[in-house]
């Protein structure tokens, strides 16, 4: 890992959020998981086949469309191991690189 010392012998800069935005063409959201039971699934539901786990630290890119389920629990679609897959809320969050 690099210190901040390093970064300014590569001359980095640090981006905000817009200007990040804009270098990387549009806003960059990903879920992230918090526990290591983020079961990823085919559906927004526990109906839906499991495909694995978003372990804790672990992220995905967010597709920007949730879905409820019966329960009520909020679903998030994501983009995992190359295809689209759902996450729980209740075992993630959304976070922004």
């Amino acid at each position: 890992m690099m210190n901040y010392e390093d970064m300014k012998e590569l001359d980095a800069v640090e981006l905000n959020d817009a200007e990040l935005e804009e270098v990387a063409g549009g806003k960059s959201r990903y879920i992230e998981g918090n526990t290591g039971k983020s079961h990823v699934r085919t559906g927004p539901g526990l109906d839906y086949h499991a495909l694995g786990v978003l372990h804790v630290g672990e992220d995905a890119q967010y597709l920007g469309k949730t879905a409820t389920d019966d329960r009520g629990v909020v679903w998030y679609k994501i983009r995992w191991n190359g295809r689209d897959a759902w996450v729980s809320s209740r075992y993630t969050h959304k976070i922004k690189y």
